[in-house]
Formats: structure tokens, C-alpha cells, sequence
């Protein structure tokens, strides 16, 4: 599969969208203390595809 440099700028622009609000939908619960810090750490790192073990 082939993508013209059209299409590959809207992949990384959607993505780099829905991590951003992924993270502020996280801050906003993490500041209203709807979750840990620890919570709110392992949450981020999900988004940025981090395993913890």
C-alpha cells in the first residue's frame, strides 16, 4: 500500500490529534482529582503506547 505525501500528513495530524485529546480529557480528571497521580502517570503513558509492567 502506497500513500501519497497528502494522505501521510493527515494520519500523523489525526493521530497527534486524538493523543492531545486524550491527555487533556486526563489532565482535566488528574486536576479535578478524579484519579491518582500514579493513575494519571500510567494513563499518560498508555496514550504515548508505554507498557508497564
Amino acid at each position: 500500500m502506497l500513500f501519497e505525501g497528502s494522505d501521510l500528513h493527515r494520519i500523523t495530524t489525526t493521530r497527534y490529534a486524538n493523543v492531545q485529546k486524550s491527555l487533556v480529557s486526563l489532565r482535566d480528571k488528574y486536576e479535578s482529582k478524579e484519579c491518582t497521580t500514579s493513575a494519571f502517570l500510567a494513563k499518560v503513558g498508555q496514550v504515548y503506547g508505554v507498557v508497564l509492567a
